[in-house]
């Protein structure tokens, strides 16, 4: 019984790891050196997250806890934020990023 236990939980804990279904479904050029940084050091350990959907405080504490996280050099940080920001960020319908309320 035991065995079985470690075992379940042994495969739940593998597929929390595993990346986002598809790195296709990123936006931007894929040859971008930020898209690139985007997917290997973002997907490497959890699935891509809305970063229009932050704040602009929210989103830059994130970038901050996740950058020591992934180990970014300040060179990366500086271009994986300028992705973001371009790519991800940037509201797409005219609609400004949601601000915090009151």
């Amino acid at each position: 019984m035991r065995y079985r236990l470690c075992l379940t939980l042994l495969l739940f804990g593998l597929a929390g790891c595993a990346g986002p279904a598809s790195a296709t479904d990123t936006p931007g050029d894929p040859g971008s050196a930020g898209r690139k940084l985007y997917v290997a050091k973002c997907a490497k350990c959890h699935k891509f997250y809305d970063p229009a959907k932050y704040t602009d405080a929210e989103w830059a504490m994130w970038m901050e806890k996740m950058g020591k996280k992934a180990r970014l050099k300040p060179d990366q940080k500086d271009l994986l934020a300028r992705y973001i920001e371009e790519t991800l960020r940037a509201p797409r319908t005219g609609v400004p990023a949601r601000t915090p309320n009151p």
